[in-house]
């Protein structure tokens, strides 16, 4: 018997329609599957039309709260298992104070005397009645002054996620940023013109890339002006975050210091509370749903190569920090493409497989696992002509740039389109 997790893939599989995709991730939703929930309502979310961009942002700012959720449900965790680690360690020094105090009863009696005298002392008196009050306003309006130097300090030795800020302006529309191909920065579908400042520029992009969207000073001085002391560097990066703050705000009150880009302790980092959601999430997001499930992978699979328009961060092509996160997103890509591919000549769907291998060349021209698919596709329309000229081209390129021959299945798979048409004269060429 399937299960409701398979019953609800397959309503999906059997409609295209934003409507019957929103319902099933409300039903995924409401039995506490939020993975399979999200999935459905990215599905549904990429099958909108323009003029429901309404339903569009509500979708946005559910699978953003989502996010913001996960993560603060990690974070309790963590805390959880902080409390109960400073709690059982209390516990043992309690016990072992106990245990000293049972064994000095002189003391004790010490101690008590000294406690009654400072009750009849008039600055003992004041003091009591300090920590009395101290006490009492702990709930109270001391508390609600004290409680963000508080959070900074307490999240001072985690450096998961900076400290959110209530103050922050909650008008401040979400932002969607592309990183794929070209940078590019929207609010409510218009790009954002950002600031001229280079540096500035360059600071929203290494925070974006950021799987925390963070960074301290002394990170973005070290990179952006290794050769500076910090006297020179430090007035540079105020005027870089002060310009790109301008750009980014433009239009919208925001208090001195928030708004976009938010400030403590000598750390800068993208405002928590404003939506902010970029194709990379995307991505991955929908990769992640793919390999989860058999059902809607080709689907989820398309979704996310199609929000692959280029290398990530194209601007930053030559910077140590992007290398390492560049290489692997086009990994992925080349994965999802050359798992498309197989499907659809699987299929036989030639069309789309010759999509998705002539993509892989575009991403990797050395790679020969796309010639030969794309050798299969032309060879099963019967274009044996550009099947011949696509293994020559493969042969050419792996000789030029690596300087090896092809390898011998995708000779056979030639010899095979040869013997299949004897009154073929390009033998001898091959």
């Amino acid at each position: 018997m399937d299960s409701p997790e398979q019953d609800t893939l397959v309503v999906a599989s059997e409609t295209s329609s934003p409507g019957r995709l929103l319902e099933s991730g409300f039903l995924c939703v409401r039995q506490g599957r939020y993975v399979e929930g999200l999935t459905f309502f990215a599905l549904a979310r990429g099958k909108l039309s323009p003029d429901q961009e309404q339903l569009a942002a509500v979708l946005d700012a559910f699978i953003w709260s989502h996010k913001t959720y996960s993560r603060a449900q990690e974070e309790l965790l963590q805390a959880s298992k902080h409390f109960a680690r400073a709690d059982a360690e209390q516990q043992v020094q309690l016990a072992a104070l106990e245990n000293l105090l049972s064994i000095l009863p002189g003391e004790m009696n010490k101690v008590s005397h000294s406690v009654d005298g400072l009750q009849q002392n008039a600055k003992g008196n004041r003091l009591l009645h300090v920590l009395r009050s101290s006490s009492e306003d702990f709930n109270g309006h001391q508390l609600s002054m004290q409680s963000p130097q508080r959070t900074a300090e307490n999240n001072k030795g985690n450096q998961s996620l900076p400290p959110s800020h209530p103050e922050e302006s909650t008008t401040l529309p979400a932002l969607y940023i592309t990183c794929f191909g070209r940078f590019e920065v929207k609010r409510l579908g218009t790009s954002v013109v950002l600031c001229s400042n280079r540096h500035g520029q360059t600071i929203l992009r290494y925070l974006v890339a950021q799987s925390e969207h963070y960074a301290t000073s002394d990170t973005l001085m070290t990179f952006l002006w290794p050769e500076d002391e910090l006297e020179i560097a430090q007035p540079r990066l105020h005027t870089a975050i002060c310009a790109l703050r301008r750009s980014l705000n433009h239009g919208y009150t925001c208090e001195p210091g928030y708004g976009y880009i938010v400030c403590k302790n000598r750390t800068y980092y993208l405002s928590t509370a404003v939506p902010i959601q970029t194709d990379v999430d995307q991505f991955l997001h929908y990769y992640q749903a793919g390999r989860q499930t058999s059902e809607e992978r080709v689907a989820l699979y398309e979704e996310a190569c199609c929000l692959y328009t280029g290398p990530f961060l194209p601007e930053d092509k030559y910077s140590d920090w992007s290398i390492l996160q560049r290489e692997h997103l086009s990994r992925v890509y080349v994965e999802m493409c050359k798992t498309l591919t197989d499907h659809y000549l699987k299929v036989k769907s030639y069309e789309d497989a010759e999509r998705w291998a002539t993509a892989l060349l575009k991403e990797n021209r050395c790679d020969e696992v796309a010639h030969r698919q794309l050798i299969h596709v032309y060879a099963a329309q019967g274009r044996r002509s550009e099947a011949l000229q696509q293994y020559q081209r493969c042969e050419r390129i792996l000789r030029e740039e690596l300087t090896v021959q092809p390898l011998p299945e995708t000779v056979q798979v030639v010899q095979m389109i040869l013997k299949n048409d004897p009154s073929s004269d390009d033998e001898v060429k091959i």
